[in-house]
């Protein structure tokens, strides 16, 4: 765009290297309880999979944060 500058070296992110945190909530497993919450964290290229897993064994999402990298950098 004109007149916007940018600094450092051009990075396409395709989120590749980072990770999501998705909260759940009335999942039944018989290692969770029912009513506690849960964390499952994974690719942020799975996450569409891991929430029809999450709904297919009748979970809630809850909420979704996105990690940091995993490879440490930000």
């Amino acid at each position: 765009m004109a007149g916007m500058t940018t600094t450092g070296l051009p990075k396409f992110s395709d989120y590749s290297d980072r990770n999501v945190v998705i909260e759940i909530t009335g999942l039944c497993r018989q290692d969770v309880m029912k009513t506690s919450n849960y964390e499952m964290k994974v690719p942020f290229n799975r996450m569409s999979q891991a929430m029809q897993t999450i709904h297919r064994m009748g979970g809630k999402v809850a909420n979704i944060r996105v990690d940091s990298p995993s490879n440490g950098q930000g």
